[in-house]
Order: C-alpha cells, then sequence, then structure tokens
C-alpha cells in the first residue's frame, strides 16, 4: 500500500512533510502539538520542522531494535499516540485501524502522518457505507463488518493500537489470516510482560467488548 504521505529532507535538520486527502488540516495540529519548531505553510498545504532524524516507525523497529521495541521506548510511544487519540477525538474524529507506516518517529516522537484511516465520528460512532480497506493492525469489530451501512463505536480502535503495541515489544501479530486470536492465545503470548504496565494497558485495549476499551497506563 502506497502512504497517504511524502516526506523530505530540505538540510541537515529540516523536513518537509505533505499529508494526502481529507482532513489532513487535523494531523498538522496534532504535529504542531508534539514537534516543536514546526510550521504550517499554507500556500503549498505541508508542515517544515527541524529534527535531527525522521523514520518510519517499520524502520525504526528493524533498524534500531530489531523488531523488539525498549520497554521505555514502547510507553513514550503509547504517551505520544494517545495523544493524538485524544484531540482527534475532541474534534470527533477517530483512526478505525492502523498500518504500520502510518507512524513517523522524530527525533524520539511518535505521530501519526497518514490520513488513511481516519474518518468523522457521529455521535463517537463510526459510519461506514461503502466497503473499505482493512488496515493491518486491524480490530474485531472492522473484520466483523458485513453489512452496509453500519456504525462501530471509535473504541475499537484501541484494539488495533493494543495490536500495534504487541507486536512493536514482541514481535508478535494478534491476527490470524482475516480472525482475531482467542483470548488464550492472547494471554500466551503476552506472558513476558505479565503484571507490567504495558501488560494491563494492552489488556484494557483488548476487552472483547469494545465499548469497555480503555487507554490507561498505570
Amino acid at each position: 500500500m502506497q502512504t497517504k504521505y511524502d516526506i523530505h529532507k530540505l538540510n541537515n535538520n529540516t523536513y518537509i512533510l505533505k499529508i494526502k486527502g481529507e482532513n489532513n488540516d487535523l494531523l498538522y495540529k496534532t504535529i504542531k502539538l508534539f514537534i516543536r519548531n514546526s510550521f504550517y505553510d499554507d500556500e503549498n498545504d505541508t508542515i517544515i520542522f527541524s529534527a535531527e532524524k525522521v523514520t518510519t516507525l517499520k524502520n525504526y523497529l528493524s533498524d534500531i531494535c530489531n523488531f523488539k521495541m525498549p520497554y521505555n521506548t514502547c510507553i513514550k510511544m503509547i504517551d505520544d499516540l494517545t495523544k493524538q487519540l485524544i484531540y482527534l477525538k475532541k474534534q470527533n474524529f477517530g483512526f478505525y485501524g492502523f498500518n504500520i507506516n502510518d507512524i513517523l518517529v522524530i527525533d524520539d516522537t511518535f505521530v501519526f502522518c497518514s490520513s488513511y484511516f481516519l474518518l468523522p465520528l457521529v455521535k463517537d460512532y463510526f459510519i461506514f457505507y461503502s466497503p473499505i480497506e482493512t488496515p493491518y493492525f486491524s480490530n474485531p469489530e472492522i473484520l466483523g463488518l458485513k453489512n452496509l451501512p453500519s456504525k462501530i463505536y471509535y473504541k475499537c480502535a484501541y484494539y488495533s493500537l493494543g495490536s500495534l503495541i504487541t507486536f512493536c515489544l514482541l514481535n508478535k501479530y494478534l491476527l490470524v489470516g482475516n480472525e482475531i486470536k482467542s483470548v488464550e492465545d492472547v494471554s500466551s503470548i503476552l506472558h513476558p510482560l505479565n503484571n507490567t504496565k504495558l501488560y494491563w494497558f494492552i489488556i484494557r485495549c483488548l476487552d472483547t467488548d469494545m465499548h469497555h476499551r480503555k487507554l490507561l497506563l498505570i
């Protein structure tokens, strides 16, 4: 899949990012909130920022983490992405899933930079009127989408985030084909994290009832 953004290095520490698609202005606003020395270029619909290093999450995992992100780095990623999700929710928008290249690592900050799975919310629900592409980090509700139109509660994406965090920490994927792993299988996969803050964060994200899912790291 093609990414919905282009990023170029202008000089040693200056980058220009163009996010394609609808509602890109919301993502620009979140980036400006979390990245210092960032400026929106209205004429070119881009954002310019200073950074020592920028890479995709996929490359970060492969080149730096050997596909197993350190515990404290993962906590930082959760904090960054959660802040973005909270901001978007206040604007009545949300993601219904993620792909790994939707996230950029800008120095030590993790940000969503793709509008691929970003949709408006209607009274806290996504409304689907036509077939959609399934995100790599999906959730039971999206995978179970059979009829159109349909509506799905916005917290469906919390499962996607829990699945992403699991992949980053343990290099384990919670999907088998188009089926979600069983509760027993998930428990076995998460065993190395047992009783840590990240274990309980992921468990809250993966609640079988999407209305009960929480982004809570304590």
